[in-house]
């Protein structure tokens, strides 16, 4: 299972049960030194979990570039 989400507000924004070829591609380049492992968390369970930037954090993010310097504007 990938389950993809906002890494600020956590809102669920797609999930992907079984094998898909998003979850297979990123299980083979998880240990690459790329950025994108960063935001790839394998859970207990193991599931994968990929956080991302919704559209709506986006838009506040945009308008107020001063929060990228946080990890969670969002409390």
């Amino acid at each position: 299972m990938l389950h993809v989400s906002c890494r600020h507000c956590h809102k669920v924004m797609q999930e992907f049960d079984g094998d898909s070829m998003l979850e297979n591609w990123l299980l083979e380049h998880s240990g690459e030194e790329t950025n994108f492992h960063e935001f790839l968390q394998t859970t207990p369970d193991g599931s994968l979990h990929l956080w991302l930037v919704c559209e709506e954090c986006e838009d506040i993010l945009t308008q107020n570039p001063n929060l990228f310097e946080q990890d969670y504007f969002i409390h």
